[in-house]
């Protein structure tokens, strides 16, 4: 899953190259570079605000994501010692422990 940081310089990332895009297409059609860096900015602004959400919204979203085998094992932070004796458990029925490795 990704941060919400990771989520928000993506949007920033994305909005800036599409943004230069569009005061480009906005300058070829009306030659006024004000009102292409205007529209530039403004595409950035709304549009970085509505990518964001639109990827929080999708991390909501389960379908299409494949879960790790040890995230169906709820545990407390910091780890109880029970919590991980169940991890070591899973971790050598999964391979990753023991004489096998």
């Amino acid at each position: 899953m990704e941060t919400k940081t990771r989520s928000l310089l993506k949007s920033v990332s994305y909005r800036v190259f599409a943004s230069i895009v569009t005061a480009l297409i906005v300058y070829c059609f009306t030659g006024k570079l004000l009102l292409a860096i205007s529209l530039g900015v403004l595409d950035s602004t709304v549009k970085i605000l509505v990518y964001f959400l639109h990827e929080r919204l999708w991390a909501l979203i389960p379908y299409g994501r494949i879960k790790h085998p040890l995230e169906e094992f709820p545990v407390n932070k910091p780890l109880s010692e029970e919590d991980k004796k169940v991890l070591e458990e899973k971790l050598k029925n999964m391979g990753y422990l023991g004489e096998n490795i």
